[in-house]
């Protein structure tokens, strides 16, 4: 408040006004020192302008949090109507509590009606299927649903050369059979063997037409059990369903690829897919020296490849090629595979011949027959079983307090011819699958 200085004080004057606080101001007027001013009216103004000033704040204040509060409920309303996880799987509809982690979560807990009734995954009993044999250690789990299917093998199809690049049927039950044109079996000299034995004449008015009919083979596809483990914290179950996701969706994906891979490239056919490598449509270019892979056998092999195939096959390589393709040489001992521009400073371009080249592991060392081969996957037939199951159990590892996973998929594949293709010239041969021998 405002006072008058009788006497003087602290360096100011009598008779000027002075603002202090008002238990002060009290002080010094009870001591004589001041009075009190009758005729303030600055001290009733400024008290004035901040009382409105605080009104329209608080008024200001509450507008933004109604509207605010008002945003958000209408947010959180089309939040709910299209959900979609962060890290993995659209929620059926709508509904963003359902994702790909909650579903892991409700096999863990083995939570059969929570299942059926939110993603319409039901419980497979191994043993009650006699199509199967119960010897192989499998007693069930809940099948994956359709949308988390989907996107898992389209995981698994970023991480894999083949499989993108086969054709991919799906199978309603435990086999699938495929008719095809017989194109393997040799026909006589001028007959294409690619219309499976059909035969056109050249013939004159009102001659008699040579019957003939075209000769079918059937591929039979069977679905074959790939199955596997693993365990993880059940901290991580605790603490995040993201994180869960993440961790088993990208391990699934990465293992199914790996192993689906490795047996549509080297796979015998008993009890798993038949693979190209050891397929009897296979031919093979032994190489000119041992240990080495020349330009000559590359040259060898593309003229083994079946010609409708140049523009979709592809080269795949053992790392421990890689060698031997960087320093391919023509025969005036000139540098083929990495030019002169290109120096030994850019990364090479992986392809021969104009055709992609993919390095993989899953092929034998260099010297074995494999090392390289030159495949069309578009000739290769996998069969989906369209279902795979997951299941849980606490038990296995519970003093490590961990959960153990067991993931089941049921897949096969087969090259779509059994044996080389003879043109009709009855002598070349040719086929979708050459291997380096």
């Amino acid at each position: 408040m405002f006072i008058e200085l009788l006497n003087d004080f602290l360096g100011k004057k009598a008779g000027e006004r002075i603002y202090v606080a008002e238990a002060e101001a009290r002080q010094l007027v009870a001591s004589g020192v001041a009075k009190a001013v009758s005729d303030d009216l600055i001290g009733p103004l400024a008290a004035k302008a901040m009382e409105s000033a605080l009104a329209g704040f608080s008024r200001g204040l509450d507008a933004v949090v109604t509207e605010t509060l008002k945003q958000f409920s209408q947010a959180q309303g089309q939040a709910r109507k299209h959900a979609v996880p962060a890290i993995f799987g659209a929620g059926g509809n709508g509904d963003p509590r359902k994702s790909f982690g909650d579903w892991l979560l409700a096999c863990a807990r083995n939570d059969a009606r929570y299942l059926e009734k939110h993603y319409g995954s039901s419980f497979v009993a191994w043993q009650t299927k006699a199509a199967l044999a119960e010897s192989s250690g499998v007693t069930g789990g809940y099948t994956v649903p359709p949308e988390f299917f989907d996107q898992l093998m389209t995981l698994v199809a970023e991480l894999a050369f083949i499989r993108p690049r086969a054709f991919v049927l799906p199978m309603a039950g435990a086999s699938l059979q495929i008719p095809y044109l017989d194109i393997t079996t040799v026909q006589s000299a001028g007959v294409s063997p690619f219309f499976g034995g059909l035969q056109m004449y050249w013939t004159a008015e009102a001659q008699t037409r040579t019957e003939t009919e075209p000769q079918f083979k059937q591929l039979e596809l069977k679905a074959w059990e790939l199955s596997g483990y693993c365990v993880s914290s059940n901290v991580l179950l605790q603490d995040s369903v993201i994180g869960l996701e993440k961790f088993l969706m990208t391990l699934f994906a990465k293992s199914i690829a790996w192993f689906e891979e490795y047996a549509f490239l080297q796979g015998n056919g008993a009890g798993k897919p038949q693979g190209m490598l050891t397929a009897g449509a296979t031919l093979t270019k032994t190489r000119d020296y041992a240990n080495q892979v020349t330009f000559n056998d590359v040259a060898t092999m593309w003229s083994k490849l079946l010609p409708s195939s140049w523009s979709t096959a592809v080269w795949v390589f053992s790392p421990s090629v890689v060698p031997q393709l960087l320093q391919l040489k023509d025969g005036a001992n000139r540098a083929i595979f990495i030019s002169i521009d290109q120096g030994a400073t850019k990364a090479p371009v992986w392809s021969l011949l104009g055709r992609p080249a993919f390095p993989s592991e899953k092929l034998p060392a260099l010297g074995t027959k494999g090392d390289l081969m030159l495949l069309d996957p578009s000739l290769y037939v996998i069969g989906d079983r369209q279902q795979i199951e997951i299941a849980a159990s606490e038990h296995v590892n519970f003093l490590k307090n961990q959960m153990t996973w067991r993931v089941v998929e049921r897949v096969d594949g087969q090259p779509w011819i059994e044996k080389p293709i003879t043109l009709q010239d009855g002598s070349t041969q040719v086929s979708p699958f050459v291997a380096l021998n």
